[in-house]
């Protein structure tokens, strides 16, 4: 048996390694037979051992104050071909892609997590999170003009009062 570049060591089926680094292995396998005659084209697996999850970020979506029901979040991952998992006010995470829309939420305050997933199956342990909150006024004000000029008149002056419908 060999790993890597390691030098042929005699072994038997079934042959254990542990505590493998992150990275590329070659594991190699050849017989010899009882006059000392090895098998010049070895049996070799390849694969990857990869433990490091990914690191997910928020690229866009709504923070801070919003009277928007609707909300629409981007995101990506420092691995590629990582897939994504959403939740929305701390539910169950379910698979989802980016960008990520939500509509018709209600007024309050949300909370939208997503995490990446990498190929190997490790899982970003701090998913990436926004916070915002929906105001309860999604009605803009209404405007009246309660006094001032109006068709022809012979003043080159022009006073006008006016009043919204909500304060502020």
């Amino acid at each position: 048996c060999s790993l890597d570049t390691g030098a042929f060591v005699s072994c038997v089926s079934p042959r254990l390694y542990t505590g493998l680094a992150n990275g590329n292995h070659t594991f190699r396998v050849r017989a010899t037979d009882p006059a000392g005659n090895p098998d010049e084209t070895p049996a070799s697996r390849t694969w990857t051992v990869d433990t490091s999850p990914p690191n997910t970020s928020i690229s866009s979506g709504p923070s801070g104050s919003t009277t928007s029901t609707n909300a629409s979040f981007a995101f990506t991952a420092t691995q590629s071909g990582s897939v994504f998992e959403c939740s929305l006010d701390n539910a169950a995470f379910t698979a989802c892609t980016s960008p990520r829309a939500y509509t018709g939420l209600s007024v309050g305050a949300h909370n939208f997590r997503v995490r990446a997933i990498d190929a190997a199956g490790n899982t970003d342990p701090s998913p990436a999170s926004r916070n915002w909150t929906v105001q309860a006024d999604t009605t803009p004000p209404n405007t009246t003009i309660t006094g001032g000029p109006s068709g022809t008149v012979t003043s080159t002056n022009a006073n006008f009062t006016f009043t919204a419908s909500e304060a502020g």
